[in-house]
């Protein structure tokens, strides 16, 4: 697709690792895929709450060496608010920052009514059309933005 090498952050969260991982996988086999490099750097973080903080932190620090921000995490309804509170803060503190930033920021987090749901958005069988891995459709969305991004 395109020939120029981009410099990717992916910023994961560590909880529900398992899952998180897949979309990892997604991520790389993506750019695979799309035959576009990339130089990826991966940074953990505790959990899909601090995703904002992490990545407010890289564009304040590297944002010159960085083209795009990649979010990955899984937030699981549980029996309380939990569930609500942190899918609710993480994404509006993504959006806030990405509007505010020259660096696109990708929001590749699950928010599932359950753990059935965010093993279905995270399977790396790459060879079924309909797959649904998260990690790959973000970094679909980021290669579309990154070559848009290069015509305006």
């Amino acid at each position: 697709m395109s020939k120029e090498k981009y410099n990717i952050l992916v910023i994961s969260s560590e909880f529900n690792e398992n899952i998180v991982n897949n979309l990892y996988v997604g991520v790389k086999k993506c750019f695979e895929d799309k035959k576009v490099l990339a130089d990826i750097k991966e940074i953990k973080v505790p959990g899909a709450f601090e995703l904002p903080y992490m990545a407010k932190q890289a564009l304040d620090n590297n944002s010159k060496n960085i083209d795009c921000i990649i979010t990955l995490g899984c937030v699981i309804k549980g029996e309380t608010a939990h569930f609500e509170f942190i899918s609710s803060a993480c994404a509006n503190a993504l959006a806030q920052l990405t509007l505010q930033s020259k660096v696109p920021i990708m929001f590749g987090v699950i928010t599932a009514y359950n753990k059935s749901q965010a093993l279905d958005r995270s399977k790396i069988n790459f060879d079924n059309k309909d797959n649904l891995n998260i990690g790959y459709n973000v970094t679909n969305a980021a290669i579309k933005t990154l070559i848009t991004l290069k015509e305006i």
